[in-house]
């Protein structure tokens, strides 16, 4: 009978076959056994033929993080200030620089900013409180809904923001906190609240509730900031600068107000002489509705401040810088913009990330001084960013200073 092919009758094949595989066996083994010890160690694996990277980095401790914390608040015992005494104290533009900031809720990076630069920071204005309605009631916003609701009910006082006193107080800044008070609703500046400026039952009701909030916690006084209200409601608006003036000064409080540079409805002497500063709100020369062109020019800046000396004493000027743009949206040669297309309000990243997505550049126009960006959107319309940044800022604030000025919000 034919054998098969691979007939083993005394299985020499089988054991070699056999052998291999118990050799493999226990190579394989001792693989695995391999990585998992040098796994276990944490031993480094060879570099490669590159330049050695150096690591400084490590884990900070806990007592690392409490030094770090100290030296920052060491740092800024040695800032700006010269003096020890409550920034509000400081005769404005004279004694030492003065800085102020505003703050809104609604933008966390907002509070991101005022967590690490706090410490710079002498005067805060949050925009936290609305006079929106003839009856004068002082009202707050829910930033869940968007919707206003009345600060003052009875004796309760409700809470307008949750985090800005609580962080203040732990890291113990010296910034002074003046709630903003204004008419804007979140779209519009309400002109509305001439009437109430008109009423003295109204003006009364509001000067009621803003002592009631102002003792709720460690504020130091108010900032207002009414604008659009008809030139008939200045002399109400007067009246209660000097009302508000009065009750704030029995408790030690000071009054600010942020007024426009050059506007020929206000008084300006006599809104100094009623108030303990006044911020000039530098910037909007060309603004959402208008003709495109530069927020703040360098001139249009300096003129506006040798018009403001000639006005408002000099220990009262608080000269605010702008840090935003506008973006306006050009109507075409042919046709007309569609409806759904407007000016709008732009941050300064925004201004770069349009630049940045339309391929276009950035000119530092020569005449202004101002940034400008000119591009087209994916309809292909044309648009023009004009906005003010770091480097306006400082040209701004040199220029303010060889005028005697040296007290800034931004």
């Amino acid at each position: 009978m034919a054998q098969q092919v691979f007939f083993d009758p005394r299985q020499a094949r089988w054991k070699r076959v056999r052998r291999f595989f118990d050799i493999l066996g226990v190579s394989i083994t001792g693989l695995i056994l391999f990585f998992v010890y040098t796994a276990l160690r944490s031993e480094p694996l060879p570099e490669l033929l590159l330049p050695a990277m150096k690591r400084p980095f490590h884990s900070l401790k806990e007592t690392e993080k409490e030094k770090a914390k100290e030296k920052r608040r060491q740092a800024a015992r040695r800032g700006h200030r010269k003096t020890k005494g409550a920034p509000s104290q400081v005769k404005l533009n004279a004694e030492e620089g003065i800085r102020a900031a505003f703050y809104v809720p609604y933008d966390a990076a907002s509070f991101s900013s005022l967590r690490e630069y706090a410490r710079q920071i002498d005067l805060l204005f949050p925009d936290w409180l609305h006079v929106v309605t003839p009856d004068g009631h002082l009202q707050g916003t829910d930033l869940e809904t968007n919707n206003f609701f009345d600060v003052v009910q009875g004796p309760a006082v409700h809470a307008v923001d949750d985090k800005v006193m609580s962080f203040l107080k732990l890291e113990d800044t010296g910034l002074e906190v003046f709630p903003m008070v204004n008419n804007f609703d979140g779209t519009n500046w309400m002109s509305g609240i001439g009437a109430f400026l008109n009423d003295p039952e109204a003006r009364a009701r509001f000067r009621q509730q803003v002592a009631a909030f102002l003792a709720s916690d460690k504020y130091r006084g108010l900032m207002v900031d009414f604008e659009d209200f008809p030139k008939s409601a200045q002399n109400g608006y007067l009246v209660l600068l000097g009302e508000l003036s009065t009750d704030l000064h029995a408790k030690g409080m000071k009054l600010y107000v942020s007024v426009q540079a050059r506007n020929e409805d206000f008084d300006y002497p006599a809104i100094a002489a009623r108030i303990d500063g006044a911020v000039i709100m530098n910037y909007d020369e060309h603004y959402p509705g208008g003709k495109p062109g530069p927020v703040a020019s360098q001139d249009w800046f300096v003129a506006n401040l040798e018009a403001v000396k000639k006005v408002v004493p000099h220990e009262k000027i608080i000269c605010a810088i702008g840090n935003y743009g506008y973006d306006w949206a050009r109507k075409p040669k042919h046709g007309t913009l569609p409806s759904d297309v407007k000016d709008t309000n732009v941050s300064v990243q925004d201004a770069w990330l349009s630049a940045r997505d339309s391929d276009a550049d950035v000119d530092f126009d020569g005449d202004s001084l101002n940034p400008h960006v000119s591009y087209f959107d994916e309809r292909n319309l044309p648009h023009d960013i004009w906005f003010l940044d770091a480097v306006t800022a400082l040209n701004q604030m040199r220029a303010a200073q060889s005028l005697g000025i040296n007290t800034f919000a931004l």
